[in-house]
């Protein structure tokens, strides 16, 4: 065991050596981290970049997990997952919400219907947290998080510090932003007042849509892939016959053709195989190129 996880641990005594990342996602695959710690506030934040500084050791930040797919090698350096202080919604007023970025997001958006506030409804469908939404500007059909964001607090490892960035400084796309690659900490949101019953009749339908449409009960990690302009995945996959297509435990759900099951203790491996039949056959049959949504890390 090196010196520099011991060091670490010893400062930050809930940090695991060798921690496997599988029970982190929603996949439930993938190999271990070097080192994992949960930070519970701003001031262990502080001390592991410091530390992860002088170790010279990469640290990866992951939310829910729920758009992730870890490699059965693992991941080399430190992951750390923000809890604790990160994890508070408040209501300044101005019928703004300022969320942390391990906040879950339809957790975030069910306590703003509990105050009469609308707007990200949609939003109750996106499994993963409020920190991981900004980065990939994670929404539905029905809308985005992106045109909601007023600010963003970011943290710079560089400097140690936090920054404020306003939403002249965001550029939010179609499951993307310029946060990509940054820490970030939490954000402020504008919403609009609405009769809260009615607001909650909304969400509710929300959530019903996607328990009728989407499989929320089987180990995945959501969208596989992002839909061409103009197009759904879903469809494409389905027409082409794929739909129930198994490699190893991994298989595509015959209930929602863009999401891949762990369905009996599916490797990786076994997820990127399938992937890779998936996009050769949708390139020889319709010529295009399929864009993973999720986010591939680790070694093989």
């Amino acid at each position: 065991m090196s010196d520099w996880r011991k060091t670490i641990q010893h400062a930050l005594p809930d940090a695991k050596i060798s921690e496997p990342l599988a029970k982190y996602t929603t996949f439930r695959i993938g190999g271990p981290a070097d080192l994992f710690v949960d930070l519970e506030n701003n001031q262990q934040l502080v001390m592991l970049m410091r530390m992860a500084k002088e170790a010279k050791q990469p640290v990866m930040f992951i939310g829910w997990g729920s758009n992730m797919l870890v490699r059965d090698g693992g991941v080399r350096g430190i992951v750390a997952r923000l809890r604790g202080d990160f994890e508070k919604i408040e209501f300044p007023g101005g019928n703004r919400v300022s969320a942390g970025a391990a906040v879950r997001v339809p957790q975030l958006v069910t306590a703003c219907a509990a105050q009469g506030l609308c707007g990200d409804e949609s939003l109750v469908g996106v499994p993963g947290t409020v920190g991981g939404a900004l980065v990939m500007n994670a929404g539905t059909r029905e809308g985005e998080i992106g045109p909601l964001v007023v600010e963003v607090e970011t943290f710079d490892p560089r400097t140690l510090a936090a920054a404020t960035l306003h939403a002249k400084d965001l550029h939010f796309e179609y499951r993307k932003s310029n946060l990509e690659g940054r820490i970030v900490l939490g954000c402020v949101l504008q919403l609009k007042p609405g009769d809260k019953v009615d607001i909650m009749k909304r969400v509710q339908d929300f959530q019903q849509k996607r328990l009728r449409t989407q499989p929320i009960h089987t180990y995945n990690v959501g969208s596989t892939f992002k839909n061409p302009q103009g197009k759904f995945v879903a469809k494409l996959i389905e027409e082409a016959g794929l739909k129930g297509m198994t490699v190893g435990g991994a298989r595509i759900s015959p209930m929602h053709a863009n999401f891949i099951e762990n369905f009996a203790d599916a490797k990786a491996a076994d997820v990127l195989a399938l992937v890779g039949k998936i996009q050769a056959q949708i390139k020889k049959s319709l010529g295009l190129d399929l864009e993973l949504e999720m986010k591939v890390v680790g070694e093989p």
